[in-house]
């Protein structure tokens, strides 16, 4: 059985036949398709339209496109920037008709001074009233985080969910952003009256999946509107480019940015076309010759020339035995975030 032949196109559908292919399309739930049998034909006719920014009609019938982010989650805390996170993640839920998920991160008085030597000299009744005060403390905070988070989505009349997860180790809220579409998370996060910090880079490289890094002293509102890519053609750069395609696509104004310290002006159609596909308007490819700036400056330097609400790139580094260890690029920008910075590896 033929897995893919495409016998005609009609107002602006593709025709494909094939049994095997309708099972690909199904399997993945592409977003516009129609199975249609002709008389004297015994495997189906399967109608398809390229992904197109926005929903799409089909048959009367209003369906998602394919690529979309159906959950996100936002780290929150009753810190003072927690509150214009919560607000940016709860308009871009609007947006993009997605599922909320708030998370606090919680810590634990015995992991922060173990149950050895630390409280070999302390009375059992102070450890209680400590453990007590502690566990006192953590729940103040987390509802006071909660209250911020339910009430900006409630007033969105956004649903939303609620968890509060170990905060002394980074790999449960690393397993949380595994199973969510987009994290929204700052570029340092710390467990509630705990010392456990947490990167949006660690989040990043861990996860799998896009994270949205939001500065700590505010950001333009709505998100997205001019994006500027960091193109390198590498694995991470094509995989950040895939994972912000709702944001590409729904963009006015789209720069991709390539270094080329050879001085070359190559321009790239290919990518060009993908990006047409993806219903981008107009994108714009720039290159810059590097001159002797590195490659963090050039990238501020465009942000402010291009007016960039949001940069897109892929998230450099490697693990050593006891830490992660991020590349110049990623490290200069998380660090000190000019915009907001939608991350991948």
């Amino acid at each position: 059985m033929p897995v893919q032949t495409r016998i005609g196109q009609q107002d602006g559908w593709t025709e494909v036949r094939g049994w095997s292919f309708a099972a690909i399309l199904a399997r993945f739930g592409f977003p516009a398709l129609r199975l249609l049998y002709r008389e004297g034909c015994l495997e189906p006719l399967i109608s398809i339209k390229p992904w197109a920014a926005g929903p799409v009609h089909v048959g009367g019938v209003l369906e998602r496109p394919l690529m979309a982010y159906r959950s996100i989650l936002v780290d929150v805390d009753d810190a003072a920037p927690s509150k214009a996170r919560v607000e940016a993640a709860v308009a871009l839920a609007a947006r993009f008709k997605s599922a909320l998920t708030g998370v606090f991160l919680k810590s634990d008085f015995l992991a922060l001074y173990g149950a050895g030597s630390a409280l070999a000299f302390i009375p059992p009744e102070s450890i209680q009233l400590i453990l007590e005060e502690q566990a006192k403390a953590v729940a103040k905070a987390a509802a006071a985080a909660r209250a911020i988070f339910e009430g900006a989505a409630r007033g969105a009349g956004i649903a939303s969910d609620w968890l509060e997860i170990e905060g002394d180790r980074d790999t449960t809220l690393i397993e949380c952003a595994r199973r969510h579409d987009l994290t929204i998370f700052p570029a340092l996060a710390s467990a509630s009256i705990g010392q456990h910090h947490v990167t949006a880079g660690t989040v990043g490289m861990g996860s799998g999946a896009p994270v949205l890094v939001l500065p700590a002293d505010g950001f333009k509102s709505p998100i997205g509107r001019r994006v500027l890519v960091a193109w390198k053609g590498s694995r991470e750069s094509a995989r950040a480019l895939n994972d912000a395609w709702p944001f590409l696509s729904e963009a006015d104004e789209v720069h991709i940015l390539t270094v080329r310290t050879d001085g070359e002006n190559v321009s790239d159609p290919m990518l060009e076309r993908q990006m047409r596909l993806h219903g981008c308007k107009q994108p714009r490819i720039i290159v810059d010759r590097g001159d002797d700036a590195s490659t963090g400056e050039i990238l501020r330097r465009h942000i402010s020339a291009t007016g960039a609400d949001l940069v897109v790139m892929g998230l450099y580094g490697h693990s050593r035995v006891e830490e992660l260890v991020f590349g110049g690029v990623s490290r200069q920008l998380l660090n000190a975030l000019p915009v907001p910075l939608l991350v991948s590896h």
